[in-house]
């Protein structure tokens, strides 16, 4: 918590420094991604909006476009999960000095039931949407990023992978993958001379999105409020971070709280929410 003292809530606008500064955000066309795109575009970001429906994207971008006049917005569609798309989202990248890459897509529509019982088939859905198509993405624009720095890697990751609930093994494993990587990379970065490149890993816990249906409360913040607090705590200049002061405030509870009994509470909750399991028995 107290990284928020010293924190630089403009510290976003360092990676603003060439005359016209991109961003590109995945998984945009809604939620947390969306509301990203608005907090970069009100800093004087042009935002390149990622997602699968161009409906939606495209009243992103008008949005965008009311909110900020005088930036660039433009959509690419393409779907996550099929990793060689990502070939696409560069092309239309191309020329575009990026300075921000925010991966925010990820597994979050998948069933919430045992392993045992997932269609197969779901398991390469899962790896292509919360692992591969980040880590293909990265790298084909890593190089990039480097050309232009100081940049900035952002990736939206889950108290999921902190603390491990049942009946979301998969999402759980994604979101496992994307702390370590994001880890790994940064101090990688640092290591061959690339300090300038950021990385950091953002550990959400609740959110109020239209996907999930929960209501906004302290704890559960609006996808606006969660956004803000996201480019807020890049001035934290720390490589995994909880953006959200509720959500780290909970975090330090959570240490004098068995492992166990916060898996249980979890599961509880989880458990009501089983796709395996018919709703009305």
């Amino acid at each position: 918590m107290l990284w928020r003292l010293v924190s630089n809530s403009n510290d976003i606008d360092r990676f603003r420094a060439t005359d016209d500064p991109w961003a590109l955000v995945t998984g945009a066309s809604d939620g947390i991604g969306k509301s990203l795109c608005k907090v970069l575009a009100k800093r004087g970001f042009n935002v390149i909006l990622h997602g699968r429906n161009q409906a939606k994207l495209s009243a992103c971008c008008d949005e965008l476009r009311n909110l900020a006049p005088g930036g660039k917005f433009e959509l690419i569609v393409a779907d996550a999960t099929e990793p060689t798309s990502v070939g696409d989202v560069v092309k239309a990248a191309a020329g575009k000095p990026i300075t921000v890459l925010i991966n925010n897509a990820g597994y979050t529509t998948g069933p919430v039931q045992p392993l045992l019982t997932i269609d197969p088939e779901e398991l390469g859905t899962a790896v292509n949407i919360g692992i591969t198509w980040t880590l293909q993405l990265t790298r084909a624009l890593l190089p990039r990023l480097v050309e232009t720095k100081p940049s900035l890697i952002l990736n939206v990751g889950s108290y999921a992978a902190s603390h491990p609930p049942p009946f979301i093994a998969v999402y759980t494993g994604t979101k496992g993958f994307l702390q370590v990587f994001s880890q790994s990379l940064r101090t990688e970065m640092r290591t061959i001379g690339h300090k300038d490149v950021e990385v950091q890993h953002h550990e959400v816990y609740f959110c109020a999105t239209k996907s999930n249906g929960a209501p906004e409360n302290i704890a559960t913040p609006s996808p606006d409020r969660m956004a803000q607090a996201i480019v807020d705590a890049v001035g934290s200049h720390k490589g995994h971070v909880i953006s959200y002061w509720v959500h780290e405030l909970l975090s330090w509870v959570f240490l004098f709280v068995p492992e166990w009994i916060i898996s249980r509470i979890a599961g509880s909750v989880l458990a009501s929410k089983r796709t395996d399991i018919s709703s009305d028995r």
